[in-house]
């Protein structure tokens, strides 16, 4: 039985390359929406959905959302702990906790693409491939 064909090792032809500087300029119109998800409620151009604006105008109270069953889970879900009926306070304490993640993972992956093409831009210079930078 004959080895497997692995591309990119087999066939110099057909060796993966990496554009970092397509990956950073992927990572700086990443950026550019981050204000979007961080900035303050209402702000300039980002009047929703920012985690200032959900934590102001998603306080929804069971009230507003209705007492039917899937109302009910929806209330405990956005309240102030899982399990829990709306917060008094109003607060989206929940929501607001996983829309924080969502932004903490969103940079995350800014960050990510970054390290990523600064690794492949030392690989290319150890192997002689240049920087990888496709221009």
């Amino acid at each position: 039985m004959s080895a497997p064909e692995w591309p990119s090792l087999d066939d110099v032809a057909h060796v993966t390359e990496f554009d970092t500087y397509q990956m950073r300029k992927i990572a700086s119109e990443l950026e550019e929406w981050v204000a979007g998800l961080t900035a303050p409620a209402f702000s300039e151009g980002y009047t929703t959905g920012s985690l200032k604006s959900v934590d102001t105008s998603g306080n929804l109270t069971e009230d507003q959302i209705g007492t039917w069953p899937t109302a009910h889970g929806f209330t405990r879900t956005v309240g102030a702990a899982s399990g829990a009926a709306a917060s008094l306070d109003g607060r989206t304490a929940v929501l607001g906790r996983v829309y924080g993640e969502v932004v903490a993972q969103y940079l995350e992956v800014i960050k990510a693409i970054r390290a990523s093409a600064d690794e492949y831009d030392k690989a290319n210079h150890a192997s002689g491939g240049g920087d990888g930078s496709g221009g």
